[in-house]
């Protein structure tokens, strides 16, 4: 299936949890338990199954990630660099960063799973491990910086979010799965394909109900940039990394399409609990994944 093809699907069903919390079909407060379950239990199942079943053989896996890590500290720098030309206060500031940066791997996963080979599903999958903790790391450091948090940030607190967190542990369990095979037996690996089934799906759900049009108003010159960043720039820095280190075609796909997924919801939480500026940050999730599968297909279509 093509990648224009393979984003319907996805557009729709997120399109569908967006019109599922409209019209109440599902009560508010279950959507939070849903997303938990999602993130807690059904993910990590989907990581370690992928990775684990993985060959990635003529795939480049190792340039491929060192190129995803560079193209994150790549976008970083420059972000930074733009802050005196963006004049804006520091909340507004890290939510311009965060948007630049975040990308919600489960659409990527998705449309991988759909229109991309089981190796290069995996890649995606790979990827989630050396790239949330970074992501997280640089995200709190510019907010402890620039945020409007009364007091200091702990450190301890963010380090063991980090290391426990779900998608990471998936990550690591798929890569030791490939490493020691009797981590796979059949039972499972079955249970494992089961459940990850569910994962995609209620997620995506869960993405169109958090998406909230209202927070698209707020700060439009500083919308328009996070989302020129995201959705422009970053994949173009991704790409030139890519063929810097020349990856193959099938690697410069999946390094596209992490440069230019949309907004995680992720940092609009983290906004609000470290001072950024949420509004901002709702935004900019909401437009980007709108946005995303315009502009997604372009740069995957410039690769082939």
């Amino acid at each position: 299936m093509d990648v224009f093809s393979g984003l319907i699907p996805i557009a729709a069903t997120i399109a569908l949890g967006w019109v599922v919390r409209r019209t109440g079909l599902v009560r508010l407060d279950l959507w939070a338990g849903i997303n938990k379950l999602g993130y807690l239990v059904l993910l990590p199942a989907l990581l370690f199954v992928t990775i684990g079943q993985a060959s990635l053989e003529g795939i480049a896996a190792g340039g491929v990630v060192v190129s995803a890590v560079l193209g994150f500290l790549a976008m970083a720098a420059l972000i930074v660099m733009l802050k005196p030309l963006l004049r804006t206060d520091g909340p507004s500031f890290t939510s311009v960063f965060q948007g630049g940066l975040r990308w919600n791997g489960f659409v990527i996963l998705a449309l991988a799973q759909v229109s991309l080979s089981v190796d290069q599903a995996a890649l995606v999958a790979i990827i989630f491990g050396p790239t949330v903790p970074l992501i997280n790391i640089l995200c709190v450091a510019v907010l402890s910086v620039w945020g409007a948090h009364e007091g200091d940030v702990s450190v301890s607190r963010v380090a063991l979010r980090i290391v426990t967190n779900p998608l990471i542990i998936g990550c690591a369990a798929g890569a030791a799965a490939i490493a020691l095979p009797w981590l796979q037996p059949p039972l499972v690996v079955a249970t494992g394909e089961l459940i990850g089934r569910a994962a995609l799906p209620l997620i995506l759900l869960a993405i169109g109900a958090g998406l909230d049009f209202s927070a698209i108003g707020a700060k439009p010159g500083l919308l328009s940039a996070s989302v020129v960043l995201k959705l422009l720039i970053a994949p173009a820095v991704f790409l030139g990394i890519g063929v810097a280190f020349s990856l193959p075609p099938e690697a410069l796909v999946v390094l596209a399409a992490i440069g230019g997924a949309p907004g995680a919801a992720s940092a609009y939480v983290l906004a609000k609990e470290l001072g950024g500026d949420a509004e901002l940050m709702a935004g900019h999730v909401t437009v980007t994944t709108m946005l995303a599968f315009v502009s997604l297909p372009f740069w995957m279509w410039l690769v082939s």
